[in-house]
């Protein structure tokens, strides 16, 4: 009897990890390019919140820093309107600079360390919004 529960242990210590290697083996694992992918695409959805408002009152518009490098700081600003819903906006900005702060470390990535200028204004030309330096 004994001989029969080392033989059944044994051959289930066998089996066991090859049952624990599929489980693993179905884990959706991310590459750099889907991740890349990803960051895209909510970059054109942030993008598209405020594409098809005109511009013919720049009070109506504000930007927000946008994006994270390597090295720390905004890599950019976004322009959306106030008659957008706002507070959405907003939360996928932050989600989209999460996302690249996580996609920066994940890959070790490095880049300038310099800062972005913050613009002086927002102006509306030819009915679109346009940041002024």
């Amino acid at each position: 009897m004994i001989y029969k529960f080392r033989i059944i242990a044994f051959l289930f210590s066998l089996i066991l990890p090859t049952f624990s290697a599929c489980k693993d083996s179905n884990l959706i694992t991310s590459t750099k390019e889907a991740d890349e992918s990803e960051l895209k695409v909510l970059l054109n959805e942030i993008e598209k919140m405020s594409d098809g408002i005109t511009c013919t009152n720049a009070s109506d518009w504000r930007f927000v820093p946008i994006g994270s490098k390597p090295c720390g700081g905004s890599t950019h600003f976004v322009l959306y309107s106030v008659k957008i819903d706002t507070n959405l906006f907003l939360q996928k900005v932050e989600q989209y600079t999460q996302k690249q702060k996580n996609f920066n470390v994940k890959y070790q990535l490095s880049s300038d360390c310099k800062g972005i200028v913050a613009p002086k204004y927002i102006a509306c030309i030819n009915e679109k919004p346009k940041l002024v330096y």
